[in-house]
């Protein structure tokens, strides 16, 4: 049984946590370049994200949704996630696509995902990182777009840090640092925050062969940084392949899967919620109530049973649901126990 026993919110992030989101992402080492450390940034990020969430913007223009993990004990932001939209229509995504192999392989810049769905912006205050809180924000997010499937594209993506660090990354070190005159992480600033328009100008021409590629430059193709192989692996799970194609700068790969095959997406429930002083005994549950407009999501003990699923009262309040109200959860299968096991083997 998880060591998750509190309640936790998840709700989208607003104009006053502007200052708390500031503290949180300045946590970071670095990497999140989706969340610059600016509270200027920050501020015209989660505008952008209450416009979406309010569906002031039409479909066919690009949505973020960001969405806050609460401790409400604390009364504190501790994490982070977002779901945006129709990428690459207001600035350019262009990365490479790996063609070939062998002695025939080939990188080529490619804008093939342009309007797809991204999932990416998630991050998790270092001092929640043992309770397993990442997991459950990472699937609020497909929850979110379970709520109303038609705003989100078919395609979605997840690109992964590449290898990379302000020592540099081998593949802009070998392409376009000396075309550039910048550092690795003076380009990445440049070109995917100050100024994205200007990164259809630097993009290579035709075919870049990769047979004579230092051996350095050729690993990192498609391989995540470090730091982000537990992220990789939860993309797996949820269904995300590797897609063929890698970041521009630092050869991160992009992950793909169809919106509907997205295994929280599939696997979700929806049932009402029901007050009980017994629902304290039962497992970690992710529950979400309402539309993309009022959107909220809780981490809690629940207990699934005929009548519905049962929660502690104060629970259902921090959701914003009303009792006996509908709700979508997502409750991990119990692990078997050894001889739960043993007995499945003998019936296979």
């Amino acid at each position: 049984m998880s060591a998750i026993k509190d309640t936790y919110l998840f709700r989208p992030i607003v104009s006053d946590d502007a200052p708390d989101l500031l503290k949180l992402v300045s946590q970071s080492s670095g990497g999140l370049s989706s969340l610059q450390p600016r509270l200027a940034f920050l501020k015209d990020y989660i505008e952008t994200s209450e416009k979406s969430f309010a569906g002031k913007k039409d479909l066919e223009d690009p949505h973020k949704y960001l969405i806050g993990l609460f401790d409400i004990r604390a009364n504190r932001l501790i994490g982070c996630a977002a779901v945006k939209t129709q990428i690459g229509k207001d600035s350019p995504f262009i990365n490479f696509d790996i063609k070939g192999d062998g002695p025939d392989q080939c990188l080529q810049a490619s804008s093939r995902f342009t309007g797809a769905t991204e999932v990416g912006s998630l991050f998790l205050h270092p001092d929640y990182r043992a309770d397993g809180l990442g997991r459950y924000l990472a699937k609020v997010r497909y929850l979110l777009m379970a709520s109303e499937p038609w705003r989100f594209g078919d395609s979605v993506i997840a690109e992964l840090r590449g290898i990379c660090g302000a020592e540099g990354s081998p593949l802009y070190d070998h392409l376009f640092e000396y075309k550039l005159e910048k550092t690795f992480l003076e380009a990445d600033a440049e070109y995917y925050d100050r100024n994205p328009e200007a990164l259809g100008d630097i993009v290579p021409i035709g075919c870049i062969d990769t047979f004579e590629m230092p051996l350095d430059v050729k690993a990192s193709l498609g391989q995540p940084h470090p730091s982000g192989i537990g992220a990789m692996r939860l993309l797996q799970r949820e269904g995300f392949i590797f897609s063929g194609t890698i970041d521009l700068f630092d050869a991160g790969p992009i992950m793909s899967v169809h919106r509907d095959t997205i295994r929280t997406i599939m696997h979700a429930k929806t049932g009402a919620v029901i007050a009980s002083p017994s629902g304290a005994q039962g497992e970690p549950t992710l529950i979400a109530s309402g539309k993309v407009a009022d959107f909220r999501a809780i981490l809690t003990p629940a207990t699934i049973s005929d009548n519905g699923l049962l929660v502690l009262p104060e629970a259902i309040h921090k959701l914003g649901a009303e009792m006996g109200g509908a709700v979508r959860y997502w409750q991990a299968e119990p692990r078997r126990t050894a001889a739960q096991e043993t007995l499945v083997k003998a019936h296979v």
